[in-house]
């Protein structure tokens, strides 16, 4: 896991991430996000209430007591009504906190694009393809990753904690193998995905090269009333290049998909077989052996969260980079700027402000119908030439 996390672009992260939460809409984003872990804490709980009602449930089963029985099961029930709202509502503020910043992110991505020309400049510089879609859909994409993501990262170091507990009332032997399972896992599976960020963002451009030489084709088409060969094989060529990456994407997910199987189909088999000996020996009831299942499983999906994300965690570094460099485009001062700044320096270097010898009096000479033309630089850089 390594591997994914140095290849993260983690400072144009910060860049694109950050001013959202630190704007003047920072109040929506921090309530919403308030709420979000209020209802989590209260998913987690309910969780824990679950596998414990689910263990005594099994129990009473296996003792065949009628009380015990329906007392459960209607404790069960009553959990799961508990679950289903508190999970809507979880996922449905995830959800518009996404879209709350995307609104944000693509507002300010559009102001910039169409100020003081730093457009025209992005699209005459040829180094950054399809603006548009950075500004609408790669931002979507952002946003949506971004709060699933952190969430789920979070969520998923709640319940370690709060199952961790469960497993070590059980069998402290348990908790140590499931973080050792789980490393394990971890390990193996960044090694097999390693050049997945690679290929997500060969697969963005070349899907985006596509699209570009279709465009082209078509403008040509509408215009020509046909189109050139060298268009449309520069179109199949276009094809041919996003065909091939993903069939590259397909052998990785393949390799990931062989071993994530296997590994993760084993995991409610090894509880049964760390605590089979304490239910055969009548130190632990059934219901516990039900108990340490779940909890085994809930820790084992926490602590391993990054598995399932790997693929969502690639695509999402190539999407970072596509909106970072983007921005990182419209903010680069334009060449008129620099040279402004480079005449202040000139001027103060060869001139003293505070000297008696420059006087305003002698560019009111020179200048008498343009007298606001005084604090421009144009005039300083002109005036110090002469």
């Amino acid at each position: 896991m390594n591997n994914i996390l140095t290849a993260m672009p983690w400072k144009r992260l910060a860049k694109i991430g950050k001013p959202f939460w630190v704007s003047d809409k920072s109040s929506v984003g921090f309530t919403n996000l308030g709420i979000i872990l209020t209802l989590m804490a209260a998913k987690a709980g309910v969780a824990v209430c679950i596998n414990i009602t689910s263990g005594h449930f099994m129990t009473a089963m296996e003792q065949k007591s009628w009380f015990d029985f329906g007392l459960y099961l209607l404790l069960s029930i009553l959990a799961i009504l508990i679950t289903v709202p508190v999970e809507t509502y979880y996922n449905l503020l995830r959800t518009r906190l996404a879209l709350y910043w995307r609104d944000w992110l693509s507002r300010s991505l559009i102001y910039k694009y169409f100020a003081e020309g730093a457009g025209l400049r992005v699209e005459k510089s040829h180094e950054i393809d399809n603006p548009e879609q950075r500004m609408t859909q790669d931002v979507d994409s952002f946003c949506g990753s971004s709060i699933r993501l952190a969430i789920s990262i979070l969520d998923a170091f709640v319940t370690v904690c709060t199952f961790m507990i469960v497993l070590w009332k059980i069998s402290p032997s348990l908790s140590f193998i499931v973080i050792v399972y789980s490393t394990l896992g971890l390990v193996i599976v960044s090694q097999i995905g390693k050049t997945l960020i690679s290929i997500s963002d060969r697969q963005m451009k070349t899907e985006a090269d596509l699209r570009a030489k279709l465009a082209s084709a078509r403008d040509e088409l509408v215009s020509n009333a046909t189109s050139s060969a060298t268009t449309v094989a520069e179109a199949e060529l276009a094809l041919t290049a996003v065909i091939s990456n993903l069939l590259d994407m397909t052998i990785v997910h393949k390799n990931l998909q062989l071993f994530t199987g296997v590994f993760n189909h084993l995991v409610p088999l090894i509880p049964p077989l760390i605590v089979a000996h304490l239910y055969f020996n009548d130190h632990i009831p059934f219901g516990t052996i039900t108990q340490a299942v779940m909890a085994f499983t809930s820790v084992f999906q926490g602590a391993t969260i990054l598995i399932g994300q790997f693929a969502d965690l690639s695509h999402y570094a190539a999407i970072i980079n596509r909106i970072g460099s983007l921005t990182e485009a419209l903010e680069a001062p334009s060449e008129e700027t620099r040279l402004t700044l480079t005449n202040y320096f000139q001027l103060d270097m060869f001139y003293d402000f505070e000297s008696s010898n420059l006087e305003r009096n002698d560019f009111d000479k020179d200048h008498e119908e343009e007298n606001d033309d005084f604090f421009n630089p144009t005039t300083f850089t002109r005036k110090q030439k002469c």
